[in-house]
């Protein structure tokens, strides 16, 4: 497994992890607010201590206060314990606050840490092989430390005996750096407030704002036109902040903070809208069946009716925040607004906020990953130059003449795939018995990461070389040399990626033909709005799928003559 692939499942489990928190917290913090109960002790440590001046985002728990809680006493705390106590060393009820802090990414570059404030002293070398596999003993800044060799994966050591930290090495040195700034900015003037707070979440919208009109621009398409509006809202937004207390200490709340009183009035504006829009469609798309579940004899079908006509009735209120100044409360429990809906209000809001973040943060991701493979194939075909004295031919042909296997497995020798390569009959078709078998043991390589549809099983790929008289792969048994590329390398496209349908069976000679006029067909697909595209220098680009078809046929050609400038 790669390091991004390993990045991919570190994200997503604690995302389901996070999301797992606030599905089991908010029930008890709606029931807890209803009834007094004792508070719990103070903070073990201030919540800004972690924090950086580029911090967009906190969460901080304290699970040695939230485990102990006789609300959840009815909850499996014992296999809790037991599981902490596997993977950390430590019981989950020694761990007295949990802070996750979050920095804007930085291309596919993640900066996070998790800081463990425990009631005992860590011990590095108690933590489990899982999660700890990947490091090697080394040094962060000045303090002994088990080092991650791959970016996205965290290394760990120790801000003081109780205080563990795990995270990618850049944020480290940043939390251990004794001259450090001071914390700054929403996050910073935020987190103060929920330091007692059993779960505490503060997110700098501003500071996200790139990824957030990312991720709304790829969900636009899945939306309906009549709530499309409300994808307006994260970028009218300053901040969010959640608190869930699960006594009478403080009160749990969920507030967004609208970046000034006219952005607050376009919120109100868009909400009310969707509101309205969202009855009418409703009413009309339902027309015809309430009117059977009206006249129906079934008690059942005319309670559905009855049900639909009082959640879409005008006067109705559905889950709509209060406005208070320039921010919105979705609930609160000290004033007793929304004191139900706090559970489906939590979950709600904050998927709707984050959700274009978070998938803007994955595709950003996939895309670097799908970069690398690509990268990866380009390399290859320079080693292949540099032992051969020629560039790969588009195929492995037989002595009738016939192209039998395609250059990606040519090419298996040099992305350390010898033994695989060793198993083909060579002189024989791709689709031949023996050779069909080993299909779907394609490297994981030839997969974009971003497909919905395609595996490795599946063996189809989605990087297909640029073949064709006048192109990179002449479409015969002979490979070019560099100077037929007149045009440059740098110039010269030779690998693209294409979509899901137009995916290749990754043995077969199949590959990409470029048609003058019909130039961008097939191509991109899987990353919003872009091709990727690998040069015959080694470069790897993402292409705008709204090129001039006449400017992308120039990159495709290797010695058109023509002065162009390769796309930025």
């Amino acid at each position: 497994m790669t390091y991004s692939q390993h990045g991919y499942v570190f994200r997503s489990v604690a995302l389901r992890g996070l999301l797992g928190w606030l599905v089991f917290l908010s029930p008890m913090a709606a029931a807890r607010a209803q009834s007094p109960g004792a508070s719990g002790p103070a903070a073990s440590s201030p919540v800004a201590d972690y924090l950086t001046p580029e911090s967009a985002a906190v969460v901080t728990l304290q699970p040695e206060k939230v485990l102990t809680n006789p609300a959840l006493a009815l909850l499996p705390i014992e296999v809790a314990e037991a599981a902490s106590e596997k993977y950390l060393g430590m019981k989950a009820t020694d761990i007295q606050r949990l802070s996750l802090i979050a920095e804007p990414p930085l291309g596919p570059q993640l900066y996070y840490a998790v800081v463990a404030r425990a009631g005992q002293p860590w011990v590095l070398n108690a933590v489990a092989p899982e999660l700890i596999g990947h490091t090697r003993r080394g040094q962060i800044g000045d303090r002994p430390a088990l080092v991650s060799g791959q970016p996205l994966l965290p290394s760990f050591t120790l801000i003081d005996r109780n205080t563990m930290v795990a995270g990618n090495r850049g944020m480290i040195e940043k939390l251990i750096t004794r001259d450090r700034p001071p914390a700054e900015g929403i996050v910073a003037q935020l987190s103060a407030a929920g330091a007692g707070a059993d779960l505490y979440v503060a997110i700098d919208l501003v500071k996200l704002r790139p990824l957030i009109q990312f991720g709304l621009m790829s969900a636009r398409s899945e939306v309906p036109p009549e709530f499309l509006p409300l994808l307006e809202i994260p970028t009218l937004l300053e901040s969010i902040e959640l608190t869930v207390t699960l006594d009478r200490a403080a009160p749990s709340k969920l507030v967004a903070h609208a970046g000034g009183a006219t952005n607050a009035d376009r919120v109100e504006e868009v909400i009310a809208r969707a509101v309205a829009n969202g009855r009418a469609k409703m009413k009309e798309g339902m027309a015809a069946q309430l009117a059977a579940y009206r006249a129906s004899d079934d008690p059942v079908e005319r309670a559905m009716a009855a049900y639909v006509d009082r959640v879409a009735a005008d006067d109705t209120e559905l889950i709509k925040p209060t406005r208070v100044g320039n921010s919105f409360v979705v609930f609160d429990t000290e004033s007793g607004a929304g004191q139900q809906m706090a559970p489906v209000a939590i979950i709600g809001f904050l998927v709707a906020l984050l959700l274009p973040a978070v998938q803007s943060a994955r595709e950003a991701a996939r895309r670097a990953q799908s970069q690398n493979n690509l990268k990866q194939l380009m390399l290859t075909t320079l080693i292949h130059q540099s032992v051969t004295k020629s560039l790969p031919a588009h195929a492995i042909y037989g002595d009738d003449g016939k192209p039998l296997l395609s250059w990606r497995v040519a090419m298996l020798p040099y992305i350390e795939e010898a033994a695989l390569y060793d198993k083909f009959h060579l002189d024989e078709p791709w689709n031949s018995e023996h050779n069909q078998k080993l299909i779907p043991l394609m490297p994981q390589v030839f997969l974009d990461p971003s497909s919905a549809t395609l595996t490795t099983e599946e063996g189809r790929t989605h990087y297909l070389g640029v073949v064709g008289e006048g192109f990179y792969f002449r479409g015969n048994a002979k490979g070019r040399r560099f100077r037929e590329l007149a045009d440059g390398t740098s110039n010269t496209i030779a690998l693209v990626q294409v979509s899901d349908e137009r995916a290749e069976v990754w043995t077969k000679p199949a590959d990409w033909s470029p048609t003058e006029g019909k130039t961008a067909a097939g191509l991109g697909g899987l990353h919003p709005g872009v091709f990727l595209a690998g040069f015959a220098d080694g470069s790897v680009q993402a292409v705008g799928l709204n090129i001039d078809i006449k400017t992308l046929y120039s990159l495709l050609t290797t010695r058109g003559g023509e002065i162009v400038r390769r796309p930025r």
